[in-house]
């Protein structure tokens, strides 16, 4: 019955040293989960402040385009005035040249009319 107990006490003591490795693996699994699960938080946090800053450019880029907006619609207004006014100035410039191209056949035609009445008179007299 000794030798029966003493092996027992053997299969007892590798019990106990098996379940103690077991004990200490699952000690460290623990440990490597509870870092990476840190690691994951602290990654997780790092990403929501990123999305936090982006919301808050977002909103400031909105700002200015609306801003920008309306910066444009005054332009637009500016910009459509002179082109009315272009416009005017091209028609009156228009109107100018053919009346300068009137007045100028005109001119001519009166100096021409004229110089023969007056070469007429010289060479009569």
């Amino acid at each position: 019955m000794t030798a029966s107990l003493n092996q027992i006490y053997k299969a007892i003591g590798s019990l106990e040293t098996s379940v103690m490795s077991l004990a200490k693996a699952i000690e460290d699994l623990d440990k490597r989960a509870s870092a990476s699960n840190q690691r994951a938080d602290q990654h997780r946090a790092a990403i929501h402040r990123r999305v936090d800053d982006l919301v808050g450019e977002v909103g400031d880029v909105k700002t200015t385009v609306e801003t920008m907006k309306e910066d444009v619609r005054h332009s637009k207004e500016i910009t459509d005035e002179f082109k009315e006014w272009k416009q005017r100035g091209i028609g009156a410039l228009f109107v100018a040249g053919l009346a300068g191209t009137a007045v100028g056949g005109i001119a001519v035609g009166f100096i021409a009319y004229w110089w023969d009445v007056f070469m007429k008179v010289l060479r009569t007299s």
